[in-house]
């Protein structure tokens, strides 16, 4: 949504970058965190192995490394904090770097410094605070690569990889249930504490999760 003031090309504000996606953050966007204007309820974690959309590929890959976004919304990519209504942004003058250097006729700006000085979770969570042993559990119980893996064997009917599968969702699962229970945190926290949730990640693979009182089952579409 960057204007600019040249006459070769100016936004259009048609919005389609803001609903491509919010944009990842990084340390020159830590006081927008800190004074509230980015809540962590509006930030969601991408692990790596997770498949996401890479703007300045314009194709979805697998994440190398850890990154924190803004949210979507309506179920979407569209920037939780866009309106499509309105074409507006509702932080555009507190917009993100990324936000800032995005121009859609020319994206070398983004392309430079898309990959430098990103924010993890670690940079956000105190040092000794006591959730960070819990999410590097749960980074290494459910590890999207291995993931992903169990289900392209359990796809082909592999039933020692289903049932390595559904205890990984079954503990995402009950971490993402247990840990607003017993904190008092808001549910909304989840996808920063842990990411995107496993059942979201096996969607986009075409598999849904059913639950069955203390199990699941897996339906897996063509």
């Amino acid at each position: 949504m960057q204007k600019r003031d040249d006459n070769k090309a100016r936004c259009r504000r048609c919005g389609d970058c803001c609903r491509d996606g919010g944009p990842a953050l990084h340390h020159e966007d830590l006081p927008l965190i800190q004074d509230g204007t980015i809540p962590l309820t509006s930030i969601v974690s991408l692990r790596p192995g997770e498949r996401a959309y890479d703007q300045p590929a314009q194709t979805i890959l697998p994440l190398e490394a850890e990154i924190l976004k803004i949210k979507g919304r309506d179920g979407k990519w569209t920037c939780a904090f866009y309106s499509p209504e309105g074409r507006t942004c509702g932080m555009y003058d507190n917009r993100p770097i990324e936000c800032k250097v995005l121009f859609c006729h020319d994206i070398d700006p983004l392309a430079q410094m898309y990959t430098k000085t990103r924010l993890t979770r670690a940079d956000l969570l105190p040092e000794g605070h006591p959730l960070l042993e819990l999410i590097a559990e749960h980074d290494e119980k459910c590890d999207p690569k291995h993931m992903e893996k169990l289900a392209m064997a359990a796809r082909k009917g592999d039933a020692e990889a289903g049932t390595a599968l559904k205890e990984m969702v079954i503990f995402d699962m009950e971490v993402r249930r247990l840990v607003p229970e017993k904190s008092g945190m808001a549910p909304e926290m989840n996808d920063f504490l842990f990411g995107r949730p496993l059942r979201v990640l096996l969607r986009s693979m075409h598999i849904t999760i059913y639950e069955m009182g203390d199990s699941i089952r897996f339906g897996f579409q063509a």
